[in-house]
């Protein structure tokens, strides 16, 4: 039902498609990539923006960080032909608390769970795209979702 897998990966709970239904829509997806000459190329890119005061090796740990949060939402992620990246980016409008040096953990775990956030979104919220082959299926397409 939609309201199942609009929970997922909220709460650190991964709800997962029952095996049939999941058989079924790699089975629907491979029909739709011999159609259309083959599997889509895919990169997702993603930005992580705070307002904390960032050193430039700070924001690095960030993106990098940030980058475990695509890898709970795509899979697979970071092949040889995707440009998979995250960007971080930091205003510095708010000192971080120097008292507190988990300040900056906090900032680096928020930015991996709100980039898997934005992806599941993102995913649940994409529609189906025709191509010259036929249909290329989104998500809530290939798993019946309305």
């Amino acid at each position: 039902t939609g309201a199942l897998y609009g929970r997922l990966f909220m709460d650190g709970a991964v709800e997962l498609p029952a095996a049939e239904v999941h058989e079924d829509a790699r089975r629907r997806l491979a029909e739709a990539a011999a159609r259309n000459g083959g599997p889509p190329l895919n990169t997702t890119l993603a930005v992580v923006a705070t307002d904390a005061e960032l050193t430039k090796a700070q924001a690095q740990k960030l993106a990098g960080t940030s980058h475990d949060g695509m890898a709970r939402a795509v899979r697979p992620v970071h092949l040889l032909h995707d440009g998979d990246t995250v960007f971080a980016l930091a205003t510095g409008e708010r000192q971080l608390d120097g008292a507190s040096p988990l300040a900056l953990n906090e900032i680096l775990a928020a930015g991996a769970d709100l980039v898997t956030r934005a992806i599941v979104r993102a995913l649940l919220a994409a529609e189906s795209v025709e191509t010259p082959g036929g249909t290329f299926p989104s998500y809530r397409d290939l798993y019946h979702l309305s």
